[in-house]
């Protein structure tokens, strides 16, 4: 690891707050500056994990992210400014790091974690931290750190809601211990559902906090009366700031971490419904052609139940995505030949819906571009 120019006095002086710990010590301060972490994403989540981890003296950090930083990232990613609009979000992300610990090594990795180069991007790091925002990507992650036999600390944010835990197939439960099956159907983000900036930060902080616990490693954490979230899942209701732990097992029927880790296959599992061919089928409709629509026009709110008590539009019928998809007989009351505009927060989930109720029969369907917040 570079170390070259941070001589002792100069590394005491720099971590003195935590090397005055006494789980930590000088010790432990060597044990961070000769690990490595990996951070599939470096938005809402990954921005705060990121920069707590540079800032404690993690010696090598990975960046995977093949994004560009949008204004609206600005809200929450709170490792990007206004200059680096349209910028690479991982190579920017190495700049800022490098400029808070000259001594931290950063691996900018600009590119989407798939299952042909998630083994290779993840082998030479010791711990990896998911900062991605798809149930999809989270499933790939954990199939691979299974496969490696790597520590992941996991994270995921949906409105006011939010979870982190650890999951390690070795010494404890994986991801698919707790959700066995990718649900099926389009499942909300935070472009969808919202989020506030404060809870990814919140979120992304606890998380650097127990990348730093699996840097020090388990033997240590023991030994020194640190006990990370392994086998454990906090929970958050930020609404009402109730927290709760809930104890997590190793499933033996787990499809994942139950069998051989080398026969573990990843898989690229795509996060919607519908096909790319059947999303080019299904018709949009902008707002100004959405309110011009016959009265006897069908507008169907595909959002949760939460979203739908925050407004809806008037005389719309509400049900959401996943009962659409599971209930073939949910709309048996409507012609086949009735004019319907599905509609979502933001267009996205809607586009599935319609594509479903295309594959139902249904002759005359539209989804609203933009959605609801475009309505308004």
């Amino acid at each position: 690891m570079p170390h070259s120019h941070d001589t002792h006095q100069t590394m005491t002086h720099r971590y003195a707050r935590q090397m005055i710990l006494p789980e930590l010590g000088p010790h432990g301060q060597e044990r961070l500056r000769q690990a490595s972490v990996l951070c599939v994403g470096a938005g809402g989540l990954g921005s705060p994990v990121l920069l707590y981890l540079a800032a404690a003296g993690i010696g090598r950090l990975g960046i995977v992210d093949d994004d560009r930083v949008e204004i609206s990232n600005l809200q929450r990613q709170i490792l990007f400014t206004e200059s680096d609009i349209h910028r690479g979000k991982a190579e920017v992300a190495a700049q800022k790091l490098a400029q808070l610990n000259s001594q931290c090594q950063i691996d900018a990795h600009p590119m989407r974690l798939t299952a042909a180069n998630a083994l290779s991007l993840m082998a030479d790091y010791d711990v990896i931290v998911d900062g991605t925002d798809t149930v999809a990507s989270k499933g790939l992650l954990n199939e691979a750190c299974v496969r490696l036999g790597k520590p992941l600390v996991h994270g995921a944010i949906l409105g006011f809601h939010a979870q982190v835990s650890i999951f390690w197939g070795r010494h404890g439960p994986c991801y698919r211990c707790l959700y066995p099956h990718p649900p099926q159907g389009a499942v909300a983000n935070c472009a969808e559902a919202g989020v506030m900036g404060a809870m990814a930060g919140m979120v992304g902080a606890l998380q650097g906090l127990q990348a730093l616990k699996m840097a020090l490693g388990l033997a240590w954490c023991h030994t020194h009366g640190l006990d990370p979230l392994l086998g454990r899942l906090w929970v958050l209701d930020a609404r009402t700031m109730n927290t709760r732990i809930l104890t997590l097992t190793p499933q033996a029927s787990c499809p994942v971490c139950a069998g051989d880790p080398d026969s573990v296959v990843l898989q690229d599992t795509p996060q919607v419904a519908c096909t790319p061919r059947e999303a080019q089928d299904v018709r949009g409709i902008d707002v100004a052609q959405a309110r011009l629509c016959a009265p006897e026009t069908l507008f169907l709110d595909v959002r949760e139940a939460f979203e739908w008590r925050n407004g809806h539009i008037a005389g719309a019928r509400h049900l959401p995505l996943g009962q659409l998809l599971a209930e073939t007989h949910a709309l048996e009351d409507l012609p086949l030949n009735a004019p319907i505009v599905a509609y979502c927060q933001h267009g996205i989930r809607s586009l599935t819906g319609a594509a479903h109720l295309q594959r139902l029969g249904y002759t005359n369907v539209h989804h609203l571009e933009g959605g609801f917040v475009r309505w308004l």
